[in-house]
């Protein structure tokens, strides 16, 4: 009756470290990811505070230009001494619109010398005489006594005239022919400025200038943040100007906003909706009015989100595909080697049995266990064997084995660190190609089946492995082929020319700007040529072959095979035949050049003046 097989309890810790590994990575991960996401609108505040800092500087530059177009034109002693004169008689009398034209020049000159931007300046004299200077504002139906009778009844305009101030805003504001109104109504919005004009000498109430700033322009002078809702508030924190279009902005908002920072700068965030705002707060100097700036935090980490999204989804197919792996090992992998071992350790050799040789039988396997049993079994079989030609054999073909299949964990650590920086300095562009290059390495590398390989195949390796270096060397090394068609299919070793080539960029073209590399292939009937050359540094002859030496004994485990120069001339003799190989020429200063020499799969004889040895 078979015996039923459990896990044991190194392939569960196997499997537990696994799950532990894949929850931490994605533990650590997720803080990365979380204080990435800090940083970043830690970072995006700084430059929304910027913003904030640039926008405070141009409304108040605006505020500071509407005072000195104001002050300037309502002190000026010209403009005083017209608004002094009551007009007598008619008040379309050519007196009467000489001074208005004399007035009105004086505003218009003022406005040129201290504005930039479209406004309408207006002065109600005491008489009710109306100065207006417009700029692109079309509204010179409004102006005439019945706007001045409809100023003087409001009331605002009544408490400005009785109360000790000089001047004061009035934003957000507009008006019609009845006259000016605070409170915001249909039509063009209006930040309006307001001063009283008085005699100099006598103080004597002169009249009164209204500078009316349009708010349509501080849309050409306001920069928002990308995304973001900005709005300029008055000191009741009634907007004055907004972006917002979906109404984020309300006055609950304003409420927390005066009760977190009761006047000074500032940012918190704020959820309103289900969503998570940061919002940005400065104060006008010298007015009263603030500036705020709201923008959804979603917007500003938009990027790490969805970084974050895609590296999660990718990191659970890992796992799903490593559980599925895992599963698939255990079925078609220990569970039959299980039943393997079950009928090895029954096996009766000279009349004893495998499992008595070792530990015996047992009911739980893995693949420690099987390594186990099986060296048992291979143990008693070499002590019972006489073979030593086979012994030898087998061995050797194991050596063989090994050279070639082995690569290099230094390498593959430099080329996965590259990978690495790569995709932080580039954000993670062209990493495919790198990526794909390791893989044509790996997967030559690791296939063990076969002792040879084909020409082309050979050249691809190379190839990639010259693409992945030129990452770390910047695109120095610089490779050319010339194989005919005929040869691309040619039989060679497996791993026979990149050793050969790295050799060639390691210690050939330490300090060359550019390296270059040829490689040409020529089929001379029974031999095929295989030349590799450079312009390295070169060596010299006497040199040569001690150097050769020291590679493969010092350096051997630096190649990405692990096979060096010497083993590779060692193993074509050993397999094709003393008269073929390696043979290398270098000249100090130009360079080094290798011949590989292989049997050619065609009858004939080699060429006189070629460079076949």
């Amino acid at each position: 009756m078979q015996k039923r097989y459990r896990i044991n309890w190194k392939t569960r810790i196997i499997y537990a470290s696994m799950i532990a590994l894949f929850v931490s990575v994605l533990l650590i991960m997720n803080y990365a990811f979380n204080r990435s996401r800090n940083l970043l609108i830690e970072q995006e505040t700084g430059i929304i505070s910027q913003y904030m800092n640039r926008n405070e500087l141009a409304v108040t530059d605006i505020m500071d230009s509407i005072r000195k177009l104001s002050a300037a034109s309502s002190t000026d002693k010209q403009v005083a001494s017209y608004l002094a004169r009551s007009y007598e008689g008619d008040v379309f009398s050519s007196e009467n619109a000489s001074r208005i034209r004399e007035v009105e020049d004086t505003l218009a000159f003022y406005r040129n010398i201290f504005f930039d931007y479209r406004l309408h300046y207006i002065i109600i004299g005491s008489d009710n005489t109306i100065y207006s200077v417009a700029d692109g504002i079309d509204n010179s139906s409004y102006f005439g006594e019945q706007f001045a009778y409809g100023v003087r009844k409001q009331e605002w305009y009544q408490n400005f005239l009785d109360s000790g101030e000089v001047s004061s805003w009035a934003a957000p504001s507009a008006y019609n022919s009845k006259g000016i109104f605070e409170e915001k109504t249909a039509g063009e919005d209006f930040i309006l400025f307001i001063r009283k004009i008085r005699d100099y000498n006598s103080q004597k109430f002169l009249g009164t200038s209204f500078v009316s700033f349009p708010v349509e322009n501080l849309k050409h002078i306001l920069v928002p943040y990308e995304g973001a809702s900005l709005v300029l508030l008055n000191e009741d924190g009634i907007p004055i100007y907004t972006n917002d279009e979906n109404g984020n902005f309300d006055g609950l908002l304003f409420d927390e906003i005066q009760k977190r920072f009761a006047g000074r700068d500032g940012h918190f965030y704020y959820e309103k909706n289900g969503r998570d705002y940061l919002l940005s707060y400065a104060v006008i100097p010298g007015s009263g009015w603030s500036l705020v700036n709201m923008v959804p935090l979603a917007t500003i980490t938009q990027a790490v989100d969805k970084l974050y999204g895609t590296i999660t989804t990718v990191m659970l197919l890992i796992a799903v595909s490593a559980l599925g792996v895992c599963l698939a090992m255990y079925v078609y992998i220990n569970a039959p080697l299980n039943r393997l071992l079950h009928r090895v350790s029954s096996v009766n050799i000279g009349g004893r049995r495998v499992a008595d040789v070792g530990e015996g039988s047992k009911n739980i396997f893995g693949i420690a266990e099987a390594e186990q049993e099986i060296n048992h079994m291979v143990d008693y079989i070499e002590r019972l064997s006489a073979q030593t030609l086979k012994q030898k054999e087998i061995e050797q073909s194991l050596r063989y084995e090994m050279l070639r299949a082995q690569l290099n964990p230094h390498f593959l650590f430099n080329t996965l660190n590259v990978i690495k920086w790569s995709a932080m300095i580039s954000g993670a562009g062209n990493i495919g190609d790198m990526i794909a290059s390791l893989g044509v390495l790996l997967e030559n590398t690791m296939n063990r089946g076969k002792e040879e390989s084909t020409l082309f195949e050979e050249i691809k390796v190379v190839k990639a492995w010259v693409e992945i270096k030129n990452w770390a060397l910047k695109n120095r090394i610089q490779i050319h082929v010339d194989m005919p068609e005929e040869l691309r299919d040619f039989s060679v070793i497996r791993f026979f020319l990149q050793p050969i080539v790295e050799n060639a960029v390691l210690h050939g073209m330490k300090e060359a700007e550019t390296g270059e590399i040829w490689i040409k292939a020529e089929n001379y009937g029974e031999r095929v040529c295989v030349t590799i050359q450079d312009n390295g540094s070169g060596i010299e002859q006497e040199k040569l072959e001690k150097i050769l030496e020291e590679l493969d004994a010092e350096h051997k485990r630096r190649h990405v095979t692990g096979i060096g120069l010497t083993s590779i001339n060692k193993l074509m003799k050993l397999r094709y035949g003393e008269e073929y190989g390696l043979h290398i020429e270098s000249q100090k200063g130009y360079g080094t050049k290798v011949y590989v020499i292989f049997p050619g799969k065609e009858s004939g004889i080699c060429a006189e003046g070629n460079d076949c040895r």
